[in-house]
């Protein structure tokens, strides 16, 4: 049997933002703490397209399943960070595959997917305010808006397709894990000579 409690040492995980570390912590208010920032569920140092998805993941599954993301932390701290990789699409590809394995009928997701294809296709232009997920409120909009509106149309095709609560909870979980290790290859990929490594997913 699998044990629901977080590994020693871990935090108990809660749904939503806290205001201080004794009142709580989610996800990203975690990574916040192991990286040495200040307390905040927007830490600098995770780009906020991956941030969002952990959020979305945090919030959305049970309890139980929440306390096992304290063990993917420490990889979401400097992910997606000043590499030359665009985070937001890679987040965005990673939801819209998930969605359309749960809801293949739904057409929100093919849409998406043609919609960053046409973007791949067209090449990369210069770089744009908060393409990197620096800049301030605004320019963080530009990636955590888009990736909530995709998670948001996730969970109903997760509710359409008539998941229960376990099923659900693979399903975020395997999104956030599958979103680390697409934002950790395509980091690779692009330092030559990178080396593959295995993503810890506890």
């Amino acid at each position: 049997m699998t044990s629901t409690r977080p590994p020693e040492g871990m935090p108990v995980l809660d749904a939503g933002a806290h205001r201080d570390a004794e009142a709580g912590s989610c996800l990203m208010e975690y990574v916040s703490v192991l990286a040495g920032e200040r307390f905040t569920d927007r830490p600098r140092c995770t780009h906020p397209a991956l941030a969002a998805v952990a959020w979305q993941v945090n919030d959305a599954v049970s309890s139980e399943a929440r306390q096992q993301l304290a063990t993917r932390a420490v990889t979401l701290i400097g992910l997606g960070r000043d590499s030359g990789v665009e985070v937001r699409p890679i987040v965005l590809a990673t939801i819209a595959r998930t969605g359309l394995a749960v809801d293949p009928a739904n057409r929100f997701f093919p849409r998406l997917q043609r919609r960053l294809q046409r973007r791949a296709a067209a090449g990369p232009g210069r770089p744009g305010r908060g393409e990197k997920g620096h800049g301030g409120r605004l320019a963080t909009l530009l990636h955590v808006g888009p990736v909530n509106h995709a998670c948001a149309h996730l969970l109903v095709a997760a509710r359409v397709a008539d998941l229960d609560a376990a099923a659900r909870d693979r399903l975020l979980v395997a999104l956030l894990d599958d979103t680390i290790a697409a934002v950790a290859q395509a980091e690779r990929s692009a330092v030559p000579g990178g080396a593959p490594e295995k993503v810890a997913t506890g």
